[in-house]
């Protein structure tokens, strides 16, 4: 028992195995902001210019009545939102585990409808020791070219 203790702290030492508890970066001064109300285009394109986390309620039309995930809070970082080529508007989140999950596979990309998203809240990081911005880091996977492939880009991180 205590070796395996042992190899499980050195493996998550290492990065290897289990996921993480969460993806959003950790910080003192951390808080959430809706500095447009909760409008949702406009907080996730602040968010996701200055690669912030954020947190919003989904109906999860595709779920049926009862499932774990089909309404709930959503938190994760926000990556792009686009129009797809059938004309609805998508934001791509990597979800952090401690969001509404009908899978329970986190953290993980998920696709939201963005009409179907409400009170949208930013989590501001705060700054480092000298001032410069806590932002998230790119997820895995990450790839701005996808999304002229499958429709028109609206906002998308910059690497």
């Amino acid at each position: 028992m205590a070796f395996q203790s042992i190899r499980n702290s050195i493996a998550k030492l290492f990065g290897f195995g289990g996921k993480p508890e969460t993806v959003i970066p950790k910080s003192r001064g951390a808080q959430y902001t809706a500095r447009f109300g909760g409008d949702a285009m406009k907080e996730l394109a602040y968010a996701i210019e200055n690669k912030q986390p954020v947190s919003f309620f989904y109906n999860d039309k595709w779920q049926e009545e009862g499932v774990t995930g089909k309404y709930g809070q959503r938190v994760g970082n926000p990556h792009a939102v686009w129009r797809g080529s059938n004309g609805t508007v998508y934001l791509h989140l990597y979800v952090d585990p401690q969001s509404a999950s009908a899978t329970g596979d986190l953290p993980g990309w998920r696709t939201f409808i963005v009409p179907r998203i409400q009170n949208v809240s930013v989590l501001e990081l705060g700054t480092k020791l000298f001032g410069k911005p806590i932002r998230f880091v790119d997820a895995p996977g990450w790839n701005p070219a996808w999304y002229s492939r499958v429709g028109s880009p609206i906002n998308l991180v910059k690497s």
